[in-house]
C-alpha cells in the first residue's frame, strides 16, 4: 500500500492577473522517500507552485496539507519552521559574503556551532558530494560552484521536504551524477524531494514519480517507471516534438572567416583552466559549437570574443571591430538576469538596449518612445516573446520570454557574428527547440554563430564543426556526423573513441 502523502496541495489556484489563473485546482501529493520530478514549459506555473509551498506566494484558492493537517505558509520563515527547505533557480546569496558566511547564515541557530570551523564546512560539503572551499567569497565563484552553495544550504537545515527549481541547470554530466546521489541519498533517509526541472533525461533516470503541469494545469502525476520521454514532451508542449533529428543547415556551404582567434593565451583561476594557445575561426553561414566539461575555458572564450576581458597573450581580429578593437558581435550572455536584462526597465528598452541611444530611436539627447515602441512590438511579434505589451518589464515573465528578448537582441544587432553560451540554459522543451532553430536560420541567412554550451545533444543538432575544449585548449575538431563517443572521448581528454 503506497503511503500517504507528507504533504499536499489541495485545488491550487493561483492568478496575478484577475482571469488569467497561473495555477488552476491543482491537487498534488508528495511522498517521504521518493523524488518527485514536476515537469511542464516555462510559464506553466511549475515555480509557481513552489513558491506558494515555500510561502513565497500565497494560493487565491485551495491550500496545503502538510502530514494530514492544514498549513498557511504567509512567508518562507513559516515553511522552514514546518520543515521545508527550497534551493531557488536564481540565487539567494550574499555575493559579498563567503562560503561559509552564507551558510552560516541560512543555518538555524541548532546547527550553527557545527559550521564555526572551515574544516567542519569542507568536510560537511564533502560528505554530500558537493565540495567546496569555504573561504571563497561566492562572487568569484562560476555560477555551477554557486549553485552547490545553494544546494548546501536546503541540505544543512535538515528540512523533511526539500524544493528544487531547476538545480541541475548550470552542472556538468558528472556534478548532476553526484547531485542526484544527493537526492536518493536524501530521499533513502525518509525525506521527500521534489525537482522541477526541464531535463527529461534525469527524470527518466533518477526520480520516481513525475508530474506534468500544462497552462497551469495538472496533466498527468504518477510513476515514473514504463514512461517514454515522448511521453513526457508530448503532455508538456501538447503535439509531438522530435528531440533528436538534426536542425538543417542552408547547404550553401561556408563564406569568409568573420572571427579569427589566433594563439590567444589567459591565465587559470581556481575554478577554470583558463585558455592556452588556442586559435580558432567562425566562418559566415556556419555555426561552430565548442563542447567541453564546464570550466575547461568556455566561459574565458565567451568573455574574450565579447570584449570583457583581454587576453594574456595572442589576438583575437573579426572583419567588424568597434573603435577599442572589440569585435561587432550580437550576445547571448549565460545569466540572463545578471548580464543579458535589466529587469526593471520595459521589455521595449531591453529589446533595443544595444541600440537605444541611436537614430532613430534618440533625437537631441531625448528618446523616442514611438519609434521604441513600433520597433520592439516587432521585434516581440517575430520573436514571440508572451508579455502583455512591450511595456512590462521582464521581470515578471518566464525564463523562456526573458531568454527570447535576450536572443532577439542579438539576432537584431548590426553585426555578422552572433555569440551564444548556455543559450536554452533554465529553459522549457519547446522554448530550447525555438532558441535552436533561430539560431540555425541566422546561420543559414549568412551569419557566423559561436555556439558555447554544455548541453552535447544540442552542440550534435546544431553545429557543422564542433570543437571540443580540454584543459584551455582545443583538443579536437570533428563534424556534425561524429559520434558521441568521439565528442565524449575528447571532452574527457582522451582520443578519439
Amino acid at each position: 500500500m503506497k503511503a500517504k502523502p507528507f504533504l499536499a496541495l489541495t485545488a491550487v489556484t493561483k492568478s496575478f492577473v484577475p482571469g488569467f489563473p497561473v495555477l488552476q485546482d491543482v491537487s498534488l501529493g508528495f511522498r517521504k522517500g521518493e523524488v518527485h520530478a514536476i515537469l511542464g514549459e516555462n510559464g506553466a506555473g511549475k515555480s509557481t507552485l513552489l513558491n506558494i509551498l515555500f510561502g513565497m506566494h500565497q494560493a487565491d484558492a485551495g491550500g496545503i496539507l502538510l502530514a494530514g493537517r492544514e498549513v498557511v505558509h504567509h512567508s518562507p520563515a513559516d515553511a522552514i519552521a514546518n520543515r521545508i527547505g527550497m534551493v531557488h533557480q536564481h540565487f539567494k546569496l550574499v555575493r559579498s559574503f563567503t562560503v561559509a558566511e552564507n551558510l552560516r547564515l541560512a543555518a538555524p541557530p541548532a546547527i550553527r556551532p557545527s559550521l564555526r570551523r572551515h574544516a567542519d564546512i569542507a568536510r560537511l560539503a564533502k560528505g554530500f558530494g558537493l565540495d567546496i572551499d569555504p573561504r571563497a567569497v561566492v562572487a568569484s565563484l562560476p555560477l555551477s560552484m554557486q549553485q552547490r552553495v545553494e544546494i548546501l544550504k536546503a541540505l544543512i537545515n535538515q528540512a523533511e521536504l526539500i524544493l528544487f527549481d531547476e538545480p541541475t541547470t548550470i552542472l556538468n554530466p558528472a556534478e548532476i551524477e553526484a547531485f542526484y546521489a544527493v537526492l536518493r541519498q536524501i530521499a533513502a533517509e525518509g525525506r521527500a524531494v521534489v525537482v522541477v526541472t526541464h531535463h527529461l533525461n534525469e527524470v527518466i533516470a533518477h526520480a520516481q514519480h513525475a508530474s506534468v503541469i500544462r497552462r497551469g494545469q495538472l496533466i498527468s502525476s504518477g510513476p515514473v517507471a514504463g514512461r517514454a520521454r515522448e511521453d513526457f514532451v508530448r503532455e508538456m508542449v501538447g503535439h509531438e516534438v522530435d528531440l533528436s533529428a538534426p536542425l538543417p543547415n542552408s547547404g550553401l556551404g561556408r563564406g569568409a572567416a568573420e572571427l579569427s582567434l589566433r594563439d590567444v593565451t589567459l591565465a587559470p583561476t581556481p575554478s577554470s583552466s583558463g585558455l592556452k594557445h588556442m586559435s580558432l575561426d567562425v566562418h559566415a553561414g556556419e555555426v561552430v559549437g565548442i563542447a567541453g566539461v564546464e570550466g575547461n575555458g568556455q566561459r574565458e572564450l565567451f568573455d574574450i570574443v565579447a570584449g570583457l576581458r583581454r587576453p594574456d597573450a595572442g589576438s583575437v581580429q573579426a572583419r567588424r571591430q568597434h573603435a577599442d578593437g572589440r569585435p561587432v558581435a550580437g550576445l547571448v550572455p549565460e545569466d540572463r538576469h545578471q548580464e543579458g536584462l535589466v529587469l526593471d526597465l520595459p521589455v521595449s528598452v531591453n529589446l533595443l538596449l544595444n541600440k537605444i541611444g541611436e537614430a532613430p530611436y534618440a533625437r537631441g539627447g531625448r528618446l523616442m518612445h514611438g519609434k521604441i515602441t513600433a520597433q520592439a512590438e516587432r521585434m516581440r511579434a517575430d520573436s514571440d516573446v508572451r508579455a502583455r505589451s512591450v511595456h512590462v518589464t521582464p521581470r515578471i515573465l518566464s525564463g523562456g520570454n526573458q531568454q527570447k528578448i535576450v536572443l532577439a537582441r542579438a539576432l537584431n544587432e548590426d553585426a555578422a557574428i552572433v555569440v551564444v553560451y548556455q543559450p536554452t540554459r533554465g529553459l522549457d522543451v519547446a522554448a530550447s527547440e525555438e532558441v535552436l532553430r533561430r539560431l540555425r536560420a541566422a546561420a543559414n541567412a549568412g551569419k557566423a554563430v559561436l555556439f558555447i554550451s554544455s548541453n552535447l545533444d544540442e552542440i550534435m543538432r546544431i553545429s557543422d564543426r564542433i570543437v571540443i575544449f580540454y584543459a584551455g585548449q582545443a583538443v579536437g575538431e570533428v563534424g556534425r556526423d561524429a559520434s558521441r563517443a568521439a565528442v565524449g572521448a575528447l571532452m574527457t581528454g582522451g582520443a578519439h573513441a
